[in-house]
């Protein structure tokens, strides 16, 4: 019965002789000397109390012991080989690998439209992306990322700005040209959509005009929806300029007036410090701001 296992130095040096059918070669293989290869065989020998060579002229040829452990060894050795290039290669994906939670309203006017650029910008990353409106919980190791709407950076965590937001009115094509040449202070006698966070009246405060705010009409608590509602012609809204960006330039919606107010939120790139992919999330991130900034500014 064995008592105690060979060490991996000895394995190497039954296989590379076994292998070779000599000793100088093995050694030449591995690097040793031919004397460590000499003492490694003999201290295998001996723990298996059986001869594992026997010398045929100059040649080392193996025994039936021994062609049967350098057989199960080559398998052995050949099963550690795939398995540290199979780990390998998993810890290369999951370091090129994100897994993103975003809020649904973010995902779906934004990021969605703009993902064929960044997989150009980063074309070596896999994106996973989870849309919730729950805050982001960075205990799970199934989130790496989170962009958030928040009123300032969240403390205790890596974050970046993605832009300072505006609050922007838009509308269907359609309703606009129904409304040709409208100013600010029609705009309260025309049908205007509601959303909790967005007051008319700040928008009418910044267009120069008294507005308060509509008494009926659709009330909406999700962005989206909002935005959708307005490109359907069911009359003004007021959204943030990044949420409509991509609307606008496919023609689903315009900015009839100009007047806007800055945004309370903004949104943020948001992770934690100790999360390993650091390098990689700060390449989607500065590519994310890069996305992000509007078309006639260039951010720093």
């Amino acid at each position: 019965m064995i008592r105690r296992l060979p060490s991996m130095q000895v394995l190497q040096a039954f296989a590379a002789t076994a292998r070779t059918g000599s000793m100088t070669r093995a050694a030449d293989a591995l690097c040793v000397t031919h004397g460590a290869i000499s003492r490694h065989i003999r201290a295998l020998e001996t723990l298996l109390g059986c001869a594992l060579f026997v010398r045929a002229g100059r040649q080392l040829e193996l025994t039936a012991t021994g062609r049967e452990l350098a057989d199960e060894l080559d398998r052995a050795l050949r099963a550690v080989e795939l398995s540290l290039t199979g780990a390998t290669e998993r810890r290369a994906r999951e370091r090129q690998s994100l897994n993103v939670n975003v809020s649904p309203e973010l995902a779906g006017a934004w990021l969605v439209p703009k993902l064929q650029s960044l997989r150009e910008a980063l074309p070596g990353l896999d994106l996973s992306i989870a849309a919730s409106t729950e805050d982001p919980d960075f205990a799970r190791s199934d989130l790496d990322v989170s962009l958030r709407y928040g009123p300032a950076p969240f403390s205790g965590y890596q974050n970046v700005k993605l832009l300072d937001d505006d609050i922007i009115a838009v509308c269907s094509p359609a309703f606009a040209q129904q409304h040709a040449g409208m100013t600010a202070a029609d705009t309260a006698q025309l049908p205007r959509l509601r959303h909790a966070r967005f007051r008319w009246a700040q928008w009418g405060a910044a267009a120069g005009v008294v507005l308060d705010e509509p008494g009926d009409g659709i009330v909406f608590d999700c962005r989206a929806l909002l935005i959708e509602a307005a490109a359907n012609g069911l009359g003004l809204a007021l959204t943030r300029a990044l949420l409509a960006r991509e609307a606008i330039a496919a023609g689903r919606l315009v900015q009839p007036l100009p007047a806007s107010f800055p945004a309370s939120h903004n949104c943020y790139v948001v992770w934690r410090g100790d999360n390993p992919k650091q390098g990689l999330i700060r390449q989607f991130a500065q590519w994310l701001r890069e996305a992000a900034a509007p078309p006639s500014r260039v951010q720093a």
